[in-house]
């Protein structure tokens, strides 16, 4: 092996910023969302090593804006997202398809998340390239994920086209074998601005200028050595995968130990490279998929195959023989084989339900000391003083645990939604419609998504209390800094949250504090009787982040149980209802203990126990 090449070990998201480094990319704009999170966070470690620009941008869309800008002059440039992301960046998308890239070169990576691990929904981001009609990859190796990347931003630059690579939870975050190669320092320079950066008045030329550019690119597709294929002569079964599902495939081929199944991995899933699938099919007698997480290679290739004068017979999610939700793994690979070869599952071993049992149950729930678990103790208080009559809007962040929490949280849809929602519901009196209504958001979703939200209240005078949740920092992804972030880079200027606010206009406004509870009951119970458009800002502390800044450093408040006012299994309000993991019960004694290696010394569960049974103490 040469000096400039050696092996290593990095997750997938690593291996893509591995590749977009051997490709020179010099400019990087991302918004944090997890799984694909780790890819702008990695390349920001290079910013001064290779005079790279890495951004955390406002939001998904803004972040493909401004990375397209820049290989529109000349800079190759990575625009990574979750895929949730992409539904934002998605009208800029359709747009830049067909004005083209540059000569810069536009890699767009977007993470999926099977089964919704971080996600509200499992969606699957592939549509998007067909709808673009731009070209997609599917990396199903830690390797491929580096080696795709490159060529990602080698087609980009041929074609002038963004190129989409997807990755899936399971590739994005387990960690393989990767030979790196050699990053050579670039000198990057801007050229002038492209002309006619923009498709009007005749976008159906730009289409037909696109589609000839998907048949070239088509061409090189069928050529392309990252579709592997491991066939057998005497194969009556084959295998179709692309992704992560690839390693499932060939892991449960090698378990069921069969010399009649054939496989094909796809990783050119858009476009399809239609002559060799259909040589293989050609061959087949019968075809599995396996795919994350919707039908997108098995519903094209069944249109493929109504071109061959034989069309085998097709298996996967679209005939059940492979689950159409959640994530692929090698034992759903191995039911779907041995129903197909006529074979008997091997019975479970033993050990298996044992082991099942040792599994403890891990609820979803707020950190030690979040001023968010705060924030809905004191919703909950709000809505029973109310008799029920409230209803609390939210969406995605840290925050949207408030549906775990006693479902304090009634609606959580995607990012912004929540100030929506509200402004809907504000609006229905004249329909019966007479609940409270409380809109939530965090900080860094604030600046993302609600500002429209918010001014389309004020505009048509929606009556809703709009809580935003201020800590400073996209906690729930890493305390990635936003624009209203305290500690900013000494090149970028804070914008102040409440500044924005003041320019709508509220009925009402004011600041609050998250870390005393009793005070933001008396606020909130306060503000959401009046009439109009309310704006509540409440400063709170993630605290992570806080002992990430300063290690070693927790609050000032020791806290103790004095058994002599606790009520023990009559009350269980601090251990059961309020929830912090500092506090549990001891079965023993049937009273609630704090675990001082756990706490964090906030003090919010000295103002929730209503018998001044927890207290300060040494």
């Amino acid at each position: 092996m040469s000096k400039s090449k050696r092996n290593t070990i990095m997750s997938g998201n690593e291996a893509i910023v591995r590749g977009a480094l051997e490709a020179g990319v010099g400019f990087c704009a991302s918004y944090p969302g997890t799984p694909s999170t780790e890819i702008a966070t990695g390349l920001f470690d290079f910013v001064t090593e290779y005079d790279i620009h890495v951004e955390w941008s406002t939001n998904e869309k803004v972040a493909m804006e401004v990375a397209a800008a820049a290989s529109w002059v000349g800079i190759p440039s990575l625009c990574s997202m979750k895929s949730l992301g992409l539904n934002v960046a998605s009208d800029f998308l359709l747009n830049l398809n067909l004005t083209g890239s540059g000569k810069g070169g536009l890699v767009v990576v977007v993470c999926d998340d099977p089964k919704g691990h971080s996600s509200s929904n499992e969606q699957d981001s592939r549509f998007y390239a067909k709808a673009a009609k731009i070209p997609l990859l599917e990396p199903s190796t830690h390797q491929e994920a580096k080696d795709v990347t490159i060529s990602a931003f080698s087609l980009s630059k041929r074609f002038e086209i963004p190129v989409l690579i997807r990755s899936t939870t399971r590739l994005s975050h387990s960690r393989g074998l990767v030979e790196i190669g050699k990053v050579s320092p670039k000198t990057r320079k801007t050229h002038d601005l492209q002309e006619h950066l923009y498709n009007v008045p005749s976008p159906h030329l730009r289409h037909k200028d696109l589609l000839k550019k998907m048949e070239k690119i088509a061409e090189e597709f069928e050529k392309s050595p990252y579709n592997t294929e491991k066939i057998r002569k005497d194969s009556n079964l084959l295998v179709i995968s692309s992704g992560i599902s690839s390693l499932y495939a060939k892991e449960a081929i090698h378990i069921i130990a069969s010399d009649n199944i054939s496989h094909l991995n796809l990783v050119t899933t858009n476009p399809l490279p239609k002559n060799k699938i259909a040589e293989h099919l050609s061959r087949a007698n019968q075809v599995l998929f396996i795919e994350e997480n919707d039908t997108f290679i098995e519903e094209s290739i069944r249109a493929l195959s109504t071109e061959l004068q034989e069309i085998p017979k097709f298996f996967g999610k679209m005939t059940g023989h492979i689950p159409s939700y959640g994530e692929m793994n090698t034992d759903l690979v191995l039911t779907g084989l041995f129903t197909l070869t006529g074979r008997e599952e091997k019975e479970k071993t033993e050990h298996e339900p044992r082991l099942t049992n040792l599994l403890v149950e891990r609820p979803l729930t707020f950190c030690t000391g979040c001023t968010h678990r705060n924030f809905y103790w004191a919703v909950r208080t709000v809505k029973k003083r109310l008799g029920g009559n409230l209803v609390v809007a939210g969406d995605i962040g840290c925050y949207s645990l408030g549906v775990f929490y006693d479902e304090a949280m009634d609606t959580m849809h995607a990012m912004g939604s929540g100030i929506g929602v509200g402004s809907g519901l504000g609006q229905l009196q004249r329909f019966g419609f007479d609940s409270k209504v409380i809109s939530v958001a965090g900080d860094s979703t604030f600046f993302h998504a609600c500002i429209p939200g918010l001014i389309n209240a004020r505009h048509k005078n929606a009556d809703l209390t709009f809580v935003i949740l201020d800590n400073a920092t996209t906690a729930m992804t890493g305390y990635q800094v936003h624009p209203g972030s305290n500690i900013q880079d000494e090149n970028l200027r804070r914008v102040q949250i409440e500044n924005l606010i003041k320019a709508v206009e509220p009925d009402f406004f004011a600041i609050g504090d998250a870390t005393d509870i009793n005070s933001m009951i008396s606020l909130l119970h306060s503000t959401v009787q009046k009439r109009g458009l309310k704006v509540l800002l409440m400063n709170s502390i993630c605290r992570l982040e806080e002992v990430k800044r300063k290690p070693g450093i927790v609050g000032a408040t020791l806290v103790k149980i004095d058994r002599s006012l606790c009520k023990g299994e009559k009350c269980k309000i601090c251990a059961a209802d309020f929830g912090c993991p500092a506090l549990v019960w001891d079965q023993t004694t049937n009273y609630p203990v704090v675990l001082d290696h756990v706490c964090v010394r906030c003090g919010a569960c000295i103002d929730v126990c209503p018998h001044n049974a927890i207290v300060e103490g040494e």
